[in-house]
Protein backbone atom coordinates (compact mmCIF):
# COMPACT_ATOMS: atom_id res chain seq x y z
CA UNK A 1 0.00 0.00 0.00
CA UNK A 2 1.31 3.40 -0.91
CA UNK A 3 1.13 6.51 1.22
CA UNK A 4 -2.04 8.50 0.80
CA UNK A 5 -1.66 12.00 -0.58
CA UNK A 6 -2.96 14.70 1.72
CA UNK A 7 -5.05 17.22 -0.16
CA UNK A 8 -5.98 20.39 1.63
CA UNK A 9 -8.29 23.03 0.33
CA UNK A 10 -8.56 26.59 1.51
CA UNK A 11 -12.08 27.95 1.41
CA UNK A 12 -12.86 31.47 0.23
CA UNK A 13 -14.28 33.53 3.08
CA UNK A 14 -13.00 31.26 5.85
CA UNK A 15 -10.80 32.77 8.57
CA UNK A 16 -7.54 31.03 9.47
CA UNK A 17 -4.99 31.64 12.25
CA UNK A 18 -1.51 32.81 11.35
CA UNK A 19 1.86 31.89 12.84
CA UNK A 20 2.02 35.43 14.09
CA UNK A 21 0.60 35.91 17.61
CA UNK A 22 -3.00 37.10 17.76
CA UNK A 23 -3.43 37.69 14.04
CA UNK A 24 -5.93 36.05 11.69
CA UNK A 25 -6.45 36.14 7.93
CA UNK A 26 -9.29 35.48 5.50
CA UNK A 27 -8.95 33.78 2.12
CA UNK A 28 -10.37 36.06 -0.57
CA UNK A 29 -10.93 35.54 -4.27
CA UNK A 30 -7.82 36.35 -6.26
CA UNK A 31 -7.95 38.35 -9.50
CA UNK A 32 -7.90 36.03 -12.52
CA UNK A 33 -4.44 35.45 -13.99
CA UNK A 34 -2.52 37.35 -11.32
CA UNK A 35 -1.59 34.57 -8.87
CA UNK A 36 2.04 33.37 -8.92
CA UNK A 37 2.60 29.83 -10.15
CA UNK A 38 1.85 27.31 -7.39
CA UNK A 39 0.21 29.88 -5.08
CA UNK A 40 -3.45 30.12 -6.13
CA UNK A 41 -4.97 31.54 -2.93
CA UNK A 42 -5.00 35.22 -1.96
CA UNK A 43 -5.05 35.90 1.78
CA UNK A 44 -5.94 39.17 3.51
CA UNK A 45 -4.95 39.88 7.11
CA UNK A 46 -7.81 41.11 9.28
CA UNK A 47 -5.66 43.44 11.37
CA UNK A 48 -2.52 44.23 9.37
CA UNK A 49 -4.45 45.18 6.21
CA UNK A 50 -2.01 43.37 3.96
CA UNK A 51 -2.46 40.71 1.26
CA UNK A 52 -0.27 37.85 0.04
CA UNK A 53 -0.55 34.60 -1.91
CA UNK A 54 -0.31 31.15 -0.33
CA UNK A 55 -0.35 27.57 -1.61
CA UNK A 56 -2.76 24.83 -0.50
CA UNK A 57 -0.62 24.13 2.60
CA UNK A 58 -0.80 27.74 3.79
CA UNK A 59 2.83 28.47 2.90
CA UNK A 60 3.34 32.03 1.64
CA UNK A 61 4.78 32.95 -1.75
CA UNK A 62 6.93 35.65 -0.15
CA UNK A 63 9.47 34.98 2.63
CA UNK A 64 8.36 37.91 4.80
CA UNK A 65 4.65 36.96 4.83
CA UNK A 66 3.29 34.95 7.79
CA UNK A 67 2.41 31.29 7.37
CA UNK A 68 -1.12 30.05 8.01
CA UNK A 69 -1.98 27.41 10.62
CA UNK A 70 -4.16 24.69 9.13
CA UNK A 71 -5.79 21.82 10.96
CA UNK A 72 -4.41 18.40 10.08
CA UNK A 73 -6.35 16.62 7.35
CA UNK A 74 -8.71 13.98 8.71
CA UNK A 75 -8.18 10.43 7.56
CA UNK A 76 -11.22 8.63 6.32
CA UNK A 77 -11.97 5.34 8.03
CA UNK A 78 -14.01 2.73 6.22
CA UNK A 79 -17.21 1.42 7.78
CA UNK A 80 -15.79 -2.10 8.04
CA UNK A 81 -12.69 -0.85 9.90
CA UNK A 82 -14.90 1.05 12.35
CA UNK A 83 -17.08 -2.03 12.83
CA UNK A 84 -13.99 -4.19 13.56
CA UNK A 85 -12.76 -1.71 16.18
CA UNK A 86 -16.15 -1.71 17.93
CA UNK A 87 -16.39 -5.51 17.80
CA UNK A 88 -12.93 -5.85 19.37
CA UNK A 89 -13.95 -3.60 22.25
CA UNK A 90 -17.06 -5.68 22.95
CA UNK A 91 -15.13 -8.98 23.21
Amino acid sequence: RGAKAVIRMLHIGKIYRLRFPGIAARVIESPPGQAPSGFPHLVESLFLKSRWYVNANGEPAYPDAPQMILRPAHRRTSVSATYRKCAERLR
